[in-house]
This record gives structure tokens, C-alpha cells and sequence, in this order.
């Protein structure tokens, strides 16, 4: 339980965020825009939340999943471990960078920003870079809040349904 109280009987995040009502309606905006630019492909970017989820241990965001990815117990697995190679290339070009970023961003290197534009395009290494950071800063606003777990599968891009979790 979280020593924030929620602000209605929303979700744990959105009811975080529901004290500043123009902060949810632009963290909302701003991650939607995350799934829905094409930049990166959705399966990649689930990856990576979940693998930023698993490295920080926070089971609120381990929880939630994207139904569209529909992730088989093996791979869902793989990610818990950190076992890469059972991934494609450019999931594991994402992945590898998206486990540098909870907790040695600066070891990101020039290479794995090129690898990543390689397999993704410029605007897309730029797209996925962001989303680890937001995917990064979501979990640890979800462990500093203690919040809750709601396990839940989301229609993707999961926020089309409002629902912030």
C-alpha cells in the first residue's frame, strides 16, 4: 500500500498522478505518442518496459501487460533472466541498451546508439531512447509511491483505453 493516498478509485499510477490532473493528461499525451509514432515496433517496446520492470524488480509494472504482444510464458522468462539470445536482432539491439538504462545510463555507448538506428533508423534509436528513459522513470515512480500491483492485459498502445496503471 502506497503512503500516497490515490485520489479515487482509479488505477495505482493514475491515481498518483490524478493530484496533478495536467500532469496525468500530459504523461498520458506523451507516452500514447511513445507506441503510436510506428518508430519503434510495439513487441520491441514491451520488451524493453518489461525488461526495465524485471531489472528493478517492480512487480506494479511486471504486471501489466500489452494484450497485441501477447509475450509466451518462455519468453516472459527470458526477460526475468535476462537471457537475450532468445530474441531477434533487433530486440536484442534494444534490450541490451534498455538494460543499461536503470542503472548505468552513461554506459550507453555511440555503438549502441548506432546499432539501434541501424535496426530502427535515426528517429527511431531517438523513439526508443526516450521510451527506455520513460519506461525507466515509470518504474521507479511505482517503487518511490510503494505502489500496488494490478495485473491487467491492455488493448495497445496501453493507455487507447485510459487507463493508466
Amino acid at each position: 500500500m502506497s503512503w500516497m493516498p490515490s485520489a479515487g478509485d482509479s488505477p495505482p499510477l493514475e491515481g498518483l498522478f490524478a493530484h496533478r490532473p495536467e500532469l496525468l493528461s500530459r504523461y498520458k499525451a506523451f507516452y500514447c505518442a511513445l507506441w503510436d509514432d510506428g518508430l519503434v515496433p510495439r513487441r520491441v517496446l514491451e520488451l524493453c518496459r518489461l525488461r526495465i520492470a524485471a531489472i528493478h524488480g517492480c512487480a506494479a509494472e511486471w504486471a501489466v501487460r500489452d494484450a497485441d504482444v501477447a509475450l509466451s510464458e518462455s519468453e516472459a522468462a527470458a526477460l526475468k533472466r535476462g537471457n537475450l539470445a532468445a530474441f531477434t536482432a533487433s530486440e536484442q539491439t534494444a534490450l541490451a541498451i534498455a538494460e543499461q538504462f536503470p542503472f548505468q545510463h552513461h554506459a550507453v555507448s555511440d555503438g549502441d546508439v548506432a546499432a539501434a538506428a541501424e535496426a530502427f533508423g535515426d528517429e527511431g534509436a531517438v523513439a526508443l531512447m526516450v521510451a527506455l528513459a520513460f519506461f525507466d522513470a515509470t518504474c521507479r515512480w511505482k517503487l518511490a509511491f510503494d505502489l500496488e500491483e494490478w495485473p491487467i492485459d491492455l488493448d495497445s498502445p496501453p493507455l487507447h483505453q485510459g487507463v493508466l496503471v
